[in-house]
């Protein structure tokens, strides 16, 4: 019987397949090799399946199998593997206890980019795991939707792609790296699909339409029709966009607006460039304190903060002082324990107890401005008033007192508390300019937790309630003369919404690179003024569906 399932859209695109149920290997198999060699075979693996996205021309997937590679041989990594087998733990065990240790320490960053790292983490210790007791690689035998609670990144390259016709998950989120794979290899996928795996086991059939985050169980021949029609419209629009990638972000009447990136590690920055990006619109820096048992070091930071900054070739880059936080604090942050963390003493709010922690990031970056000879954009995270703007500056004073020969930076902060919007005008004056982190403050303002699945269309940022506040902001930047207003949230990466932003008078718009394609051919196919009224339009709508009704119509 045809059944419908809602999830949260992953991957754009539409395909029909047999189910196919990823199961994680069988820890209680016999051990046929040692640590150091099971661990060095995933690595060349890894590698291997790295090269042959390169030479597809896939250079942004290419480097998370290649990250991973790097993991599978870290001697910390393995080193917490044998102090457990030394200690009599059995040897695949050890490999997941150490691995999900390192996958605990990521999942308390509250970027959730960097959370999902947590996935690869676990998906490398599967692999060392699968060698060492011996067992095959996941294998397709027919076209297939492969269903999973949550797919290693590494399972998704692996995949016979001739096979894998798309990609459902229980859990997962659109910034998850079997995501990001299967929008960069054009998989349509749906992930947070609550009692798939249960569904999936009874069906032959599964349709997934990633577009509109939709999975039907044996689909009916109206379905069918559907997802056909679906295939081709997405196949013409990745044609179009792919036009538009290179060119600038602006409307048909010429008003322009910098079309920057978001990055999540220093490695990103290069590959952003060449994509088509002005400049970095969002380096977020928690890549540098997640993984380690200590924090990292002035000059460590700073190394890798000089790497983007000459990426950029005097280009702007916003880098965002590290978000930590939550409910599984870094070892050497260490936080109370909290009824509800995303709430709770992270990002800014953690100057106070742990006074050592961004005195030492603020110098990092201006020592790498002062050795690139680049000015560095500031930005901090979470805050909820002039006050803590004001621990920003003082920062920011500090810091350059210590590093004289910096230039003097721009200073920044995100708004994604609601208590900012409300305070916009105040914070304006203050600040050099404001970035706007639409994910969490629409989940803020609509009192939706951005995890549920089960609320994932209360957490559509073409809520008019969204778009006041952008407004809101943007009135505010306008009235204080000379503070600049950004999106760096997922709302900036999808055509409507960045049409809409464009329209507020948003003067950049911060994504994920793939995006942008898609978000300027959208752009440049209005003018100025149409943007405008659709803006003002869609803030007096009754709902995100209407708001997407008006722009659809």
């Amino acid at each position: 019987m045809t059944l419908e399932l809602r999830g949260i859209p992953a991957a754009p695109g539409s395909a029909i397949g047999a189910p196919w149920i990823h199961q994680p290997s069988d820890s209680d198999a016999a051990v046929r090799s040692t640590l150091p060699t099971a661990a060095a075979a995933a690595a060349a693996e890894l590698r291997t399946m790295a090269a042959g996205l390169r030479a597809d021309g896939r250079d942004d997937e290419a480097e998370i199998l290649e990250a991973q590679a790097l993991m599978a041989g870290d001697p910390e990594l393995l080193g917490s593997a044998t102090s457990a087998m030394d200690g009599g733990t059995d040897v695949v065990a050890a490999v997941n206890d150490a691995g999900e240790a390192v996958a605990a320490t990521f999942e308390s960053l509250e970027d959730e980019v960097l959370s999902a790292r947590a996935a690869d983490v676990r998906d490398v210790c599967a692999r060392i795991a699968r060698h060492l007791v011996g067992g095959e690689a996941p294998r397709l035998e027919r076209r297939s939707v492969v269903v999973a609670a949550d797919l290693p990144p590494s399972v998704t390259v692996e995949l016979d792609r001739a096979l894998l016709a798309g990609i459902a998950l229980e859990g997962g989120s659109r910034t998850s790296h079997a995501a990001i794979l299967a929008r960069g290899l054009g998989i349509p996928a749906v992930v947070g699909v609550p009692d798939l795996v249960r569904h999936a086991r009874a069906a032959a059939e599964l349709a997934v339409d990633g577009d509109a985050g939709r999975l039907v169980i044996d689909p009916d021949d109206r379905v069918r029709a559907e997802m056909a029609s679906h295939a081709a419209a997405h196949g013409d629009r990745r044609v179009a966009d792919a036009a538009f990638a290179g060119r600038l972000l602006a409307t048909a009447d010429g008003h322009r607006v910098t079309c920057a990136a978001n990055i999540g590690e220093p490695g990103d920055a290069a590959a952003a460039f060449a994509a088509g990006a002005e400049a970095i619109g969002l380096f977020r820096t928690e890549f540098a304190f997640a993984g380690r048992a200590s924090a990292p070091t002035e000059d460590e930071q700073a190394a890798a903060y000089a790497s983007v900054f000459e990426a950029a070739r005097g280009a702007q880059v916003v880098v965002r002082l590290a978000d930590i936080g939550g409910d599984k604090p870094l070892p050497y942050v260490p936080i109370p324990t909290e009824t509800n963390p995303f709430l709770g003493v992270r990002a800014i709010r953690l100057a106070a107890s742990h006074p050592d922690l961004f005195p030492t990031q603020v110098r990092a970056i201006l020592v790498a401005s002062a050795r690139t000879g680049r000015q560095a954009s500031i930005m901090a995270p979470m805050v909820a008033d002039a006050g803590d703007a004001a621990i920003v500056r003082g920062l920011v004073r500090d810091a350059l007192a210590a590093v004289p020969d910096a230039p003097t930076p721009r200073v920044g902060i995100m708004v994604e508390v609601p208590s900012a919007v409300l305070l916009a005008d105040e914070l304006a004056r203050e600040v050099d300019f404001m970035s706007i982190g639409t994910n969490d403050l629409t989940a803020y303002l609509l009192a939706a937790d951005r995890t549920n699945a089960a609320l994932a269309e209360r957490q559509d940022p073409c809520h008019p309630a969204v778009l006041r506040a952008v407004a809101r902001v943007v009135e505010a930047a306008a009235a204080a003369g000379d503070c600049a207003v950004a999106v760096c949230g997922e709302m900036a990466g999808d055509p409507v919404g960045a049409c809409l932003l464009v329209g507020l008078g948003v003067d950049e718009l911060s994504m994920e690179p793939a995006a942008f394609g898609a978000v300027k051919r959208a752009v440049a196919g209005r003018r100025l003024d149409e943007l405008r009224a659709l803006g003002t339009a869609a803030q007096a709508a009754p709902s995100a569906a209407a708001v997407r009704a008006l722009m659809a119509a």
